[in-house]
């Protein structure tokens, strides 16, 4: 517990809890293997989920190494932007999986449920 009062180690530990949450939602894939109509909500926000927290781990992976630029290149600590970093990284990954989810292009592909492929 003593590391979770370090900046770094915090900003890690989102990173690891949305790999987590990543993981968890490929596990979850596996209980739409039978796609019909009926299940499309659920296979929608399996999708949804399942993309959001992609994104998630990517916004906090950028964080990370934006910080440790400012920390080692610049000699600034920004401890003080960590609420700007959770934030945005949400935000960020909320509005990008949400694209597809407006246009209402998840569903089955497969053996997941993600972004289908329009069929011109």
């Amino acid at each position: 517990l003593k590391l979770y009062k370090q900046f770094l180690y915090r900003l890690a530990a989102y990173q690891v809890m949305a790999s987590l949450l990543h993981a968890l939602l490929g596990v979850c894939q596996f209980s739409f293997l039978e796609y019909n109509d009926s299940k499309y909500t659920a296979c929608a926000a399996v999708g949804y989920l399942y993309l959001a927290a992609a994104w998630m781990k990517v916004t906090f992976g950028c964080w990370i190494t934006f910080h440790l630029f400012c920390f080692a290149v610049l000699l600034k600590n920004m401890r003080k932007l960590e609420p700007l970093y959770v934030i945005s990284s949400i935000l960020v990954s909320i509005a990008i999986s949400s694209i597809p989810l407006i246009t209402k292009s998840y569903g089955p592909t497969g053996e997941w449920c993600w972004i289908q492929r329009k069929k011109c």
